[in-house]
């Protein structure tokens, strides 16, 4: 009997019947995400209810929100760029009062951010808000081919404790094994990876760094993971070796979700596909890439900065918000929203600096004798000054490690004349608050 009521399709009727009960608030958001998804190229269709949401928030915003009071507008490019910081400056004027905010139920949810990449942030979200960003992971998780309930594995940073003392839990009922994911030991690795198989668990989701550990240890270990587990790789850039060792090696999938805390999912890349290309969903939010050097859109293949308008939270309307991430237009939609993202590169403040001040992706050209290299757990790269680096690796065996000289030679060759680039083995790369464990930091830039 039991194990028919822990049955995901039973679950999933009976969840979708409980909404149904409520007034169907989900069904009726993931229907409206699906069908701007769907139909994010047609216009009419998606671009036409894109159009609708849009110019609704705008209209809100500069009746409503303080910070845009008196703004005259005729179109989306008349609102000023603004970021995190701008925010938080004036941060009461850029929140609705709660009695203005359509829709709006008991109080509202406060969306907080780790501050592992600068300050911390808290975003209130309004309660259509929420229930869409829900919807919006439902959508996501089916494109590929995952159905809510079904086993899932969550690896993640976990700080506070349950009632019976341990960090990491089985929810039953939702089926999702919640992982902490700090301290992969050897030992630590190969309990979660059985976990995985003893458990059939079909998807596991988790930061690309905490991925590429639990993979490389598989493949090095000859541990078979046979049941078609999808990777979802979040929060950071996917790199292209995981990617290969996933589709190629292990024989599994994986997809590169893009987003952040304060707006939800943007998108994914497709399955094995490389993960900085991300098609968006077009769904919640209006993205611009403008030029490094100006305000000006960016060109289809000119890498610029991502720019963000949700047009679904009204409790702190984010317009012409930059994110802090870099990427190029991939393909333009008629009513100039971008459908596709191509060469994403993270956050704009950890690109590397050559030593004669160019800017430098390194993240997506970390030469391959150091990320194929079986003797490395974990590698990170830090630059403290104009022309001073660090390359930290955790090691399997520091005694044994010969490498380090030649690593140096190869990375400098890319940094230029000057580079003065020290090699620091360590047993571990520390975890932010967030979980990350960042490949890339660029210190000049976030002094």
């Amino acid at each position: 009997m039991m194990e028919f009521l822990n049955n995901p399709f039973l679950k999933r009727k009976i969840f979708w019947f409980k909404d149904f009960l409520k007034g169907s608030p989900l069904w009726a958001q993931f229907m409206d995400v699906s069908y701007m998804a769907d139909n994010k190229n047609v216009i009419p269709g998606g671009g036409k209810r894109r159009s609708i949401l849009l110019e609704k928030i705008l209209d809100f915003t500069v009746n409503t929100i303080p910070y845009y009071k008196g703004l005259n507008y005729s179109k989306l490019s008349d609102f000023p760029i603004i970021n995190k910081q701008k925010i938080l400056e004036k941060y009461s004027d850029f929140c609705a009062p709660i009695d203005k905010i359509p829709g709006q139920k008991g109080i509202l949810h406060r969306q907080k951010t780790s501050g592992s990449t600068g300050t911390p942030f808290e975003v209130p979200q309004d309660t259509r808000n929420r229930i869409r960003r829900i919807a919006t992971i439902k959508y996501e998780n089916e494109q590929i081919g995952f159905h809510s309930f079904e086993p899932m594995m969550h690896l993640r940073a976990i700080s506070h404790y349950w009632s019976d003392g341990t960090k990491e839990r089985f929810d039953k009922n939702l089926n999702i094994w919640y992982v902490d994911n700090a301290n992969l030991t050897d030992i630590r690795v190969k309990e979660i990876l059985q976990i995985i198989i003893d458990n059939k668990i079909k998807v596991v989701r988790g930061y690309m760094t905490t991925l590429d550990t639990l993979t490389r240890y598989a493949v090095e270990n000859n541990i078979k993971l046979s049941n078609e587990i999808t990777f979802i790789s979040v929060g950071e850039l996917l790199l292209e070796s995981l990617r290969y060792r996933v589709a190629e090696v292990l024989g599994c999938k994986i997809v590169s979700q893009y987003g952040n805390e304060e707006n939800g999912v943007f998108g994914q890349s497709e399955i094995n596909g490389p993960g900085n290309s991300i098609n968006l969903n077009c769904a919640n939010c209006f993205i611009e890439i403008l030029k490094l050097d100006s305000d000006e859109p960016a060109s289809i293949g000119e890498v610029g900065r991502i720019v963000v308008t949700d047009f679904t939270n009204y409790a702190l309307p984010m317009i012409r918000y930059e994110i802090g991430d870099l990427g190029a237009p991939g393909k333009i939609l008629e009513d100039g929203a971008i459908s596709r993202i191509d060469k994403l590169s993270g956050r704009k403040n950890d690109m590397i600096l050559r030593t004669d001040g160019s800017a430098f992706d390194l993240f997506n050209s970390f030469p391959k004798e150091i990320f194929n290299n079986p003797g490395i757990r974990q590698y990170q790269f830090i630059q403290h000054t104009k022309n001073h680096y660090t390359l930290k690796l955790s090691v399997k065996d520091k005694t044994t490690f010969k490498e380090s000289d030649s690593f140096k030679l190869l990375l400098c060759k890319m940094l230029g004349e000057g580079a003065q680039l020290q090699v620091e083995l360590v047993d571990e790369l520390p975890v932010l608050n967030s979980g990350k464990r960042k490949i890339v930091i660029n210190e000049l830039n976030n002094k």
